[in-house]
């Protein structure tokens, strides 16, 4: 394996191209059902693979393009920083700068995180005799059921779900028939059941590891409705068209209740979000997905795998001016010898050829005579 500056540019672009990707196809059909949950987190994995592992391989192939990245490897190179009476390249600034970023984003969510614990622990159990009926009914119904502690916090605005190990589903203080109660619960215990709960935990590890990408808060955002979205289908799944409308109902009934908002919410996922009017669009629609959504969603997964190998596949390199015409290079005939004004100079078949301030390839090595 083999570790370059041209490696790593075109890893940071492939990864991003893919968030963005995925930012895209949330935001052109997370209003309809053509989109998989499985399809999106298929593609941010794709991208923090990619974006973990920037090696290049004996099968990769080198494109070179002329004054790819426009003196970039230059600039990145060859320009320091002082830094305390040190001395850093910006090749190895970058590196830390992301680290130290990403460090600072974990750690918030990790502080948020033991806050939501710390609150939750403190919260009463509901007293709710109609909330309680409406849980036990529907935990029961799915297969293989968690205990699940119903607990009460007059101040929040929405019903929410959280805990991964030990679910635990928060209501206000709202006086609800023992339906509508139902209608809360199954929607909460989907998330549970079906792993919302993680995948919004990646999603937020995702949107810490890449800080510094404007498409992540569109992204996390989209996804976060997505995540209603496929909630409400599976919870009016076996409803009846009356059934929806009471359900959409209860959802308005949500929205328009009036108290200051959660401070727990943080790793949960209320059953008030946004994105009311399409998802009482998507509640009221009885029609069945249409058999070109799982289609679309295998050319999707294919074109990202696709994308994901070629990028290992194809590297993209920097090419430059030799004097006195046209020859070939490698590491079997050439090596770069340093100088103490950070030139190097081109020696080549045991001859000075030309000095140089770019490693216009790093495969080839770095030595003195």
């Amino acid at each position: 394996m083999n570790f370059s500056l041209s490696t790593v540019l075109n890893t940071l672009i492939i990864s991003s191209l893919l968030i963005c990707i995925a930012a895209f196809l949330l935001r052109l059909c997370v209003a309809n059902s053509r989109l998989r949950l499985y399809t999106i987190s298929f593609l941010c994995a794709a991208a923090v693979l990619r974006l973990l592992f920037p090696f290049e391989f004996p099968f990769t192939y080198s494109v070179r393009i002329y004054h790819l990245w426009y003196g970039l490897h230059d600039f990145l190179n060859h320009h320091e920083l002082n830094i305390f009476h040190t001395r850093i390249d910006y090749m190895h600034l970058l590196p830390i700068l992301w680290v130290v970023g990403s460090s600072a984003k974990f750690i918030h969510s990790f502080y948020t995180w033991k806050k939501t614990v710390r609150a939750v622990k403190e919260l009463p159990e509901a007293e709710e005799e109609n909330a309680l009926r409406a849980l036990k009914i529907c935990n029961a119904a799915f297969p293989n059921p968690a205990p699940v502690r119903l607990l009460m916090a007059p101040y929040l605005s929405s019903p929410l779900i959280v805990g991964i190990r030990t679910p635990a589903i928060v209501i206000p203080d709202l006086r609800l028939s023992e339906e509508e109660w139902c209608f809360i619960f199954r929607h909460e215990l989907t998330h549970y059941y079906r792993g919302h709960l993680l995948l919004r935990l990646f999603f937020e590890l995702l949107s810490d590891l890449y800080f510094w990408n404007p498409f992540l808060p569109i992204l996390k955002k989209q996804f976060h409705r997505l995540l209603e979205f496929k909630a409400d289908e599976e919870a009016v799944s076996s409803l009846t068209e009356t059934h929806r409308i009471n359900y959409s109902e209860c959802l308005l009934k949500i929205m328009e209740y009036d108290a200051r908002k959660s401070s727990i919410c943080a790793g949960g996922i209320s059953f008030g979000s946004s994105g009311f009017t399409d998802r009482i669009k998507r509640i009221l629609n009885t029609q069945q997905t249409t058999p070109k959504a799982g289609g679309v969603n295998c050319v999707i997964l294919a074109g990202v795998m696709a994308l994901f190998m070629l990028s290992y596949t194809i590297i993209l390199e920097p090419d430059y001016d030799f004097p006195e015409g046209t020859f070939s290079m490698d590491a079997s005939d050439t090596y770069f010898r340093p100088n103490e004004d950070g030139t190097y100079d081109v020696i080549h078949d045991g001859e000075y050829l030309v000095t140089v301030r770019t490693i216009f390839d790093e495969q080839i090595p770095i030595k003195e005579d």
